[in-house]
């Protein structure tokens, strides 16, 4: 097992304390039915703080489906979720998409063209062999139940399977309900 230094060792507990009073005490939060008060970014806090959710995801990238995608999430304003994705989650790891979650509410907004380019969580969670590395069983199990009715939009920024350098057109990634894996829309819709 690895041993993390003092330092790294409190943030790690500080991180791992947020997520369990922001995320497996209050699922609902995650499912992105907080109120607006409740989803008011603390005084002080900066754009960069509370990514403490972390989700492992394969398919998210269609040159190489098997790659996983680290998500690193939290709750922003009007009841939305964000997540970065990571080619790793290593210290040095590459920033290589996004994914915006709604919950149906939004998502039912959307017309029929838009909601193309989202996936409905509660298919493909098991389909992506979606872990929660950093919670016990039980813990990740809640955040899986809070999250099931959601649906979420990948942005990929650039497909480390392809090139190890951040080249080539963004894209939305459209997860296909089979055997190939994701499918990669132009980024301009």
């Amino acid at each position: 097992m690895k041993r993390f230094s003092s330092k790294r060792g409190k943030i790690l507990v500080a991180a791992f304390v947020i997520l369990v009073s922001v995320v497996v005490l209050h699922p609902a939060r995650v499912a992105l039915g907080a109120t607006a008060e409740e989803n008011k970014t603390p005084s002080g806090a900066k754009p960069s703080e509370g990514w403490t959710l972390h989700i492992d995801a394969k398919m998210h990238l269609p040159s190489k489906p098997d790659l996983i995608a680290h998500h690193y999430c939290k709750t922003v304003a009007k009841g939305m979720t964000q997540c970065q994705l990571y080619d790793s989650d290593n210290p040095d790891a590459h920033l290589i998409g996004v994914e915006v979650i709604v919950g149906p509410e939004t998502y039912n907004q959307f017309d029929a063209k838009e909601k193309r380019f989202w996936h409905y969580h509660k298919t493909e969670i098991p389909l992506v062999e979606a872990k929660l590395p950093d919670l016990s069983s039980e813990e990740a199990a809640n955040v899986v139940k809070g999250i099931e009715e959601t649906y979420g939009k990948i942005y990929v920024l650039w497909d480390p399977g392809k090139n190890d350098l951040p080249v080539g057109r963004p894209s939305v990634t459209i997860l296909q309900h089979g055997a190939k894996g994701a499918k990669k829309q132009k980024a301009s819709q």
